[in-house]
């Protein structure tokens, strides 16, 4: 075995592989947590495909899944007012009792007029439908802030925020709306494979704040090691 920083044991990534090996996760419960991750991500066709292929049970009224589906369009596209109302065919109450939701999607809003150059419509809808919000909450103040200072660029690829315009952002409140939608439904929010990655992240960081040499997932995606 190797030594890491301060003399401490460390494997390697080969002998990370054996030691996985040594414990077996029956395939259908790694089918179920396939599932339950991509009923919560709205992915309907991909549902329906591995229900086929597995057996496996989605859980969930597939009607919610054509709403999600919509929902998930428009918001990519950057309609946000018609995802809005959309939330709100499928459960009014979704917006009216989660203020942090709602004032992404408004956010989000005001990202889509700045994308387009709007800067009076920006500051008319910045002042009209979120100062209130950015007054009575410290962190939704920040977030305003950072959207608004992609004015002061002649180019917002040059702000450093910029990442708010990436299409990115457009998934981040997919994601939220997906979760507060199953939540309407009394299903879990996150799917266990979501907080399983953030556990690892997690993982990782306390190995390396430590010092340990350890062979570190860099890409989640492809599953690769170091």
């Amino acid at each position: 075995m190797n030594i890491g920083t301060e003399g401490k044991p460390a494997a390697n990534a080969s002998q990370w592989k054996e030691k996985v090996k040594v414990y077996h996760l029956p395939r259908a419960e790694v089918n179920k947590v396939i599932m339950e991750y991509l009923v919560k991500e709205g992915f309907k066709d991909a549902v329906m495909a591995f229900q086929a292929e597995s057996g496996v049970d989605p859980g969930v009224n597939m009607s919610i899944l054509d709403e999600q589906i919509k929902i998930r369009d428009a918001v990519e596209v950057g309609n946000i007012q018609e995802a809005i109302e959309l939330v709100n065919d499928v459960d009014p109450e979704i917006l009216d009792t989660d203020s942090r939701l709602f004032f992404h999607l408004q956010q989000q809003q005001l990202l889509e007029l700045v994308r387009h150059g709007d800067t009076e419509r920006v500051l008319a809808f910045a002042q009209s439908e979120l100062s209130a919000r950015g007054e009575e909450n410290p962190e939704f103040l920040d977030e305003l802030e950072q959207t608004l200072a992609l004015l002061a660029f002649e180019d917002p690829n040059a702000c450093p925020f910029s990442d708010l315009l990436q299409h990115s952002q457009r998934l981040k409140v997919v994601s939220e709306l997906n979760a507060a939608i199953l939540a309407s439904q009394d299903q879990e929010a996150s799917s266990k494979l979501s907080t399983l990655m953030k556990l690892v992240l997690w993982a990782q960081d306390q190995l390396e704040k430590k010092l340990l040499s350890f062979p570190k997932l860099d890409n989640i995606a492809a599953g690769k090691l170091e």
